[in-house]
């Protein structure tokens, strides 16, 4: 996997989700479901926002000479 990273987030994140659904109820599990998915969202777009800037050509920058009047 290229982002391997990405996967043990994932990982840890459903291990936690896990360990705190464990003792609350069922309703308080959907919320976090709920709350799993925006998160992982959120973290999508950030991810896609900064490949988004890494492939943006980089702007080409011209020297100009400015000759003063006398």
């Amino acid at each position: 996997m290229k982002f391997r990273w990405i996967e043990h987030l994932n990982q840890a994140f459903e291990a936690f989700i896990e360990d705190l659904t464990s003792f609350v109820p069922e309703k308080s599990r959907t919320h976090l479901k709920n709350a799993k998915k925006e998160m992982l969202l959120a973290l999508k777009e950030l991810i896609e926002k900064k490949v988004e800037e890494l492939e943006k050509p980089k702007k080409e920058v011209k020297k100009v000479k400015v000759e003063a009047e006398e």
